[in-house]
């Protein structure tokens, strides 16, 4: 049985087509999404606004928000979701 971590990168996987590690998967959704260059955070932070149409600045609320959209109680939680 995968681990949530586990769930979200290969939810990432089947979009991106990937085999990377965590971050490169995560850095390959955040080009394929158009996240603007920066530090993993700022692109993360970027990715989510976009995503959800929001302008959230605390990278913690927004992974929040991002986990209510999926139906999670928390980010850490989230397994597979729609990338």
């Amino acid at each position: 049985m995968a681990t949530n971590q586990e769930a979200r990168q290969a939810a990432i996987r089947a979009v991106t087509s990937t085999t990377g590690t965590h971050n490169e998967d995560w850095l390959a959704l955040f080009t394929a999404r158009s996240a603007p260059a920066g530090e993993y955070n700022e692109r993360l932070l970027s990715y989510i606004n976009t995503k959800l149409s929001t302008s959230y600045t605390n990278i913690n609320d927004a992974m929040q928000a991002l986990a209510a959209n999926q139906s999670a109680d928390n980010f850490s939680s989230m397994g597979t979701f729609t990338p």
